[in-house]
């Protein structure tokens, strides 16, 4: 929701610039291995040394594209692999949670962390798929506008692991906060799609006049 109400375009423009000496697959490439190397470090108990990892996976993700977009080296299978790299250190993320000694509570922790796995990887599908399916055209994502896109949820996640190492209930709380959210988000992403859908025609054009 954040990128929704900021202009940021100097910013892009600084950073892909920059940046701009590597290829925009190459920092996506890059990017992909701070999330797993970080999921490592967390399992093998070295927290510390995991957040700073996710924390430059997450900033090395913002590059690829700004770059793309600066070179003027846009392309669709750029925006796909990235979007793919996007879901596995989202993955990793989450899936070192499992590794957190969080406390008891009424509902097994590890099926909320499965639930948190699911309604964060749900909503840039829903929007993809809409896309795919010409229910709702938004290639850019701008149609179907999200309460939690990833900068939010990132962001939480690893507040998540920063909280576990100074107190392991707020920690948990801050996960069943992003739970909620982006349960939430799942709801709205849904929503909006039949919502805006009606805006467009829903009938294929093969079978258009019959």
């Amino acid at each position: 929701m954040i990128k929704e109400f900021f202009n940021l375009k100097k910013y892009e423009e600084v950073v892909g610039r920059s940046f701009s000496f590597l290829s925009p697959m190459t920092w996506t490439t890059i990017a992909f291995f701070f999330p797993l190397a970080g999921f490592l470090l967390v399992i093998f108990g070295e927290v510390w040394m995991g957040i700073v990892l996710f924390l430059l996976g997450g900033m090395l993700d913002e590059i690829d594209g700004k770059v793309a977009r600066w070179s003027g080296r846009v392309t669709y299978l750029g925006g796909f692999v990235d979007g793919v790299a996007d879901r596995f250190a989202d993955f990793f993320l989450i899936l070192s949670f499992f590794f957190l000694d969080f406390p008891v509570w009424i509902v097994d922790t590890r099926l909320l962390l499965f639930i948190l796995l699911f309604v964060t990887l749900m909503p840039p599908f829903i929007v993809a798929y809409a896309n795919h399916r010409r229910a709702v055209p938004d290639p850019t994502e701008k149609v179907i506008w999200r309460l939690s896109f990833r900068v939010e949820y990132y962001v939480l996640f690893i507040l998540v692991l920063i909280f576990s190492r100074i107190t392991i209930r707020g920690a948990f709380y801050l996960m069943l906060f992003a739970l909620i959210l982006n349960a939430t988000t799942v709801v709205q992403s849904i929503i909006l799609v039949f919502v805006k859908s009606k805006r467009y025609s829903q009938v294929p054009e093969e079978f258009k006049g019959r």
